[in-house]
């Protein structure tokens, strides 16, 4: 249809389209994509700050399983408290760097009888960036 034959409102159409974007739709979408990126990147140093930690401490977790596997291993069982009672081990270098392992094995005080006999040995790990020190326990009966 030819222009001269649209109506006023018609002919003002075309003028009403835009081209592009405007400044206030420009400094929104940065504002938006400001916010999502300081979002990931706090996402990302949390998500870091956390593995390490969880890394940390199942290396300390391992530290203390060995050292329960070694009292469960050794045969005398009389000089088991004598051995490994008050002994600790700091790592300087290794896997284990900067991890401090402390043993501590108390016999049963007061025991009423010799088939009651039992020694608590509990193994704490600490060091690196561990919040808490890693515990681990087990009691071990005369045999």
């Amino acid at each position: 249809m030819p222009p001269a034959r649209l109506g006023p409102a018609m002919r003002a159409l075309p003028q009403l389209r835009r081209r592009g974007m405007t400044l206030v739709e420009v400094i929104l979408a940065i504002v938006i994509l400001s916010g999502t990126m300081l979002g990931l990147g706090n996402f990302a140093r949390k998500f870091q700050s956390s593995n390490s930690g969880s890394t940390s401490k199942a290396l300390a977790s391992d530290l203390a399983a060995q050292r329960i596997a070694d009292v469960l291993a050794y045969r005398p069982y009389s000089s088991i408290v004598s051995t490994y009672n008050g002994t600790s081990e700091s790592y300087t270098t290794g896997v284990f760097a900067g991890l401090t392992r402390a043993t501590s094995a108390v016999r049963c005080s007061g025991c009423p009888t010799a088939t009651t006999d039992y020694i608590t040995v509990t193994v704490s790990v600490s060091g690196n960036d561990l919040s808490t020190a890693v515990t681990k326990t087990v009691v071990v009966a005369a045999f």
